[in-house]
């Protein structure tokens, strides 16, 4: 496990947060407001795709991702 450095410990309370307000959209909430750094944005349940980038840009920073890109979805043709 990599060491809790500021930084570290900086994106995984953002990347907490983040999920929380992916969460409260898809149960229906209509807006959530995320601040960092002396800024906010607000995300509506049409940002959803925007959220989930971030939620996976978090994600690869802190190494639980190989990529920020989601992975495609292979068809089965029978």
């Amino acid at each position: 496990m990599a060491p809790l450095t500021d930084e570290r410990l900086t994106l995984e309370t953002r990347l907490g947060e983040a999920k929380l307000a992916l969460h409260k959209l898809e149960t229906g909430q209509s807006a959530v407001t995320l601040s960092y750094d002396g800024e906010s944005i607000t995300y509506s349940g049409a940002d959803r795709a925007s959220l989930r980038v971030y939620i996976r840009s978090l994600e690869t920073q802190l190494g639980l991702r190989g990529s920020a890109r989601p992975r495609g979805r292979g068809a089965i043709f029978g």
